[in-house]
């Protein structure tokens, strides 16, 4: 890192990650509510976070009451909140410490990982969506699985985006730019199983129009990646959808994938398929899905803005 990541406009993350550090040092169940009680001081200061949850649930869930849909967007945010203390235990404990969390899998899930993961003539993506623990499981996948590599969408902010790559590759192989696709299907093609999680919008000028289609997505288009079936046309990687939940916070978390995907090379059918088994998940757990992301950002046909 240079000097200007120590220039003074930096210092409320050094800040920030200086807590993370002496956090990771408590009990993880002192850590977990310290963490509740700071979510509690700064939820005023995440209105429009929470604004964005209320009006994706209400789209989500239409048969819900007002007041449900409140209670839910409440529930969500200190799910949220405790994605603080995972991403700690990710990037700061011990592996002795972090090996005493229980990661269980459903029935017949690890064996369909393992089948092509531990197979050294396949290629496997396995395509993830941005559950709130998505972080402790990304180090879990890491260390128990390598070589294990991830193809993320780099942060704006450029301290932000070195300390990403610096504590997720303590355990994982690689963590790739989305945008370089050249490095991540030379990782592919040399058997490195890759994570995805494409269940984002950032808008046409970073995704743009040709690498997205609208598909629904809870009974409403939103604009859908298509880049995972194109890698696996041109890898040849299996892919298998997978979610991956929290039963009890820096405790007990479990791992559930699907039967692979078989693509039919139609944009709008892949994109559709896809959404459909992310949704089928967030309805068992809907508490527990980013909803303070702007899902529904990019509209089709000129439709006016939902946020």
């Amino acid at each position: 890192m240079n000097n200007n990541k120590f220039s003074p406009k930096n210092w409320g993350i050094w800040i920030v990650v200086g807590i993370m550090n002496c956090g990771s040092k408590l009990p993880l169940f002192t850590h977990k509510y310290i963490v509740l009680t700071i979510g509690l001081i700064i939820k005023p200061f995440l209105k429009s976070r929470n604004n964005i949850a209320y009006e994706n649930l209400k789209i989500a869930f239409p048969e819900k009451s007002n007041k449900e849909i409140k209670k839910l967007v409440k529930k969500s945010y200190y799910s949220m909140v405790l994605s603080g203390a995972e991403t700690t235990a990710a990037w700061f404990l011990s592996k002795k410490r972090f090996n005493k969390i229980e990661f269980k899998w459903e029935e017949g899930s690890r064996e369909r990982f393992e089948k092509y993961h531990n197979d050294p003539d396949k290629k496997l993506i396995i395509l993830g969506f941005h559950f709130h623990c998505i972080e402790i499981i990304g180090r879990y996948m890491g260390q128990e699985f390598p070589p294990f590599t991830v193809m993320y969408q780099k942060n704006g902010n450029d301290l932000i985006e070195d300390l990403i790559k610096e504590y997720r590759e303590k355990n994982l192989y690689k963590c790739l730019d989305s945008k370089n696709f050249v490095s991540v299907i030379k990782s592919l093609k040399k058997g490195y199983t890759m994570w995805y999680a494409p269940d984002q919008d950032f808008g046409l000028e970073s995704t743009g129009l040709e690498n997205s289609v609208f598909a629904p997505f809870f009974g409403k288009l939103c604009s859908t990646l298509t880049v995972t079936p194109w890698l696996a046309q041109k890898t040849g990687a299996i892919v298998i959808p997978a979610y991956y939940v929290r039963e009890k916070c820096l405790k007990k978390y479990k791992i559930v994938t699907g039967e692979p995907f078989e693509f039919t090379g139609d944009a709008y059918k892949d994109a559709e398929m896809t959404n459909k088994f992310l949704e089928d998940a967030v309805r068992k757990y809907p508490e527990q899905y980013l909803w303070q992301h702007r899902r529904y950002r990019t509209r089709p046909n000129s439709e006016p803005q939902i946020y």
